[in-house]
């Protein structure tokens, strides 16, 4: 076991598990949290993606890199998860960021094709959250943050699969932190806006949409298409300046009087998250106000005032 210098620790030093830190976001997030004095433990599926961590000041000491599949079975990811945690002796903070994009239609998307995106972004982040869970709950403290999506909230056309994912882990997570916040363990969603990644390089499993196929499809995939090459290396979000803010949310920094009051489950990060969560409620506060009647028509003439599970 590793013992944290004791010239940089203090009370507010957190141990951090970051997935997916080879580029992007997870990336950004590693390097934040080594440039705050925290330390990280940094996964990858090929280690020497995790190198670039080594050449940082107090990466040697302050981060331990390890390969990790999410996608593997979930005995093998809580065995090479509770050799890194044995490192620092704790683990203060779960940064689920592993993730990637399927792009396509119902009809055309292989059936592998949406079990990988389920297996890499909903179950490899349940089995890590799973794995994680024991060390919080015995320490009665904890953040677990989940890397949301406007994806997760507004679904496009040839989006499904990916959306599918993001829509799943909204749920989950809202059921944890229902099951977690008496134990010390604080729960958030934060929901990406689009940020400028690597996300939507032809190179990555970005599910590049299939212009040949069912011709009926033809114009939503093509929109897709243009969506993507038209957004990449043009999103309004930066990758460090969220960093920076999920640094703020796990340590409760640099946050408003309001914000603190108001920091719940959900965190949107970007403006154009703003924007499409607004707009969602809008539109389904809207339709609501149509179907009263309709709604109330299928209850029993009298019934008993039961606890609604709105709560």
């Amino acid at each position: 076991m590793a013992s944290i210098n004791a010239s940089r620790s203090s009370a507010r030093q957190l141990v951090w598990l970051v997935t997916g830190c080879s580029s992007g976001l997870g990336q950004q997030i590693a390097l934040a949290i080594l440039a705050h004095d925290d330390c990280v433990i940094a996964t990858a599926r090929q280690l020497t993606d995790l190198e670039y961590l080594n050449t940082i000041e107090g990466g040697r000491e302050r981060a331990y890199c390890t390969s990790l599949d999410v996608t593997n079975p979930c005995d093998r990811i809580h065995e090479q998860l509770k050799k890194a945690i044995a490192y620092f002796g704790r683990v203060d903070v779960l940064v689920n960021n592993a993730g990637f994009v399927v792009s396509g239609v119902w009809e055309e998307v292989s059936d592998a094709e949406v079990r990988q995106q389920f297996e890499t972004n909903f179950f490899g982040t349940m089995k890590v959250t799973r794995c994680v869970l024991p060390y919080m709950r015995n320490a009665r403290s904890g953040v677990i943050l989940f890397m949301g999506s406007i994806a997760g909230w507004h679904g496009v056309g040839a989006g499904g699969p990916y959306s599918a994912s993001k829509f799943a882990i909204e749920g989950a997570a809202e059921s944890l932190s229902k099951e977690v916040s008496h134990l010390g363990i604080r729960t958030h969603v934060l929901v990406l806006g689009q940020f400028r990644t690597n996300i939507l390089e032809e190179s990555r499993k970005c599910g590049t949409v299939d212009l040949i196929g069912i011709q009926e499809y033809d114009a939503i995939k093509a929109e897709m298409v243009v969506r993507h090459k038209k957004t990449h290396g043009k999103q309004p979000g930066d990758p460090k300046a969220a960093a920076e803010r999920v640094l703020d949310i796990a340590r409760l920094e640099n946050l408003s009087e309001k914000e603190r009051i108001g920091l719940g489950l959900r965190v949107p990060l970007g403006s154009d998250a703003i924007d499409v969560i607004q707009l969602k409620c809008s539109k389904t506060l809207d339709s609501l106000e149509k179907w009263v009647d309709f709604a109330h028509s299928t209850d029993f003439p009298i019934s008993e005032h039961l606890p609604s599970y709105a709560m």
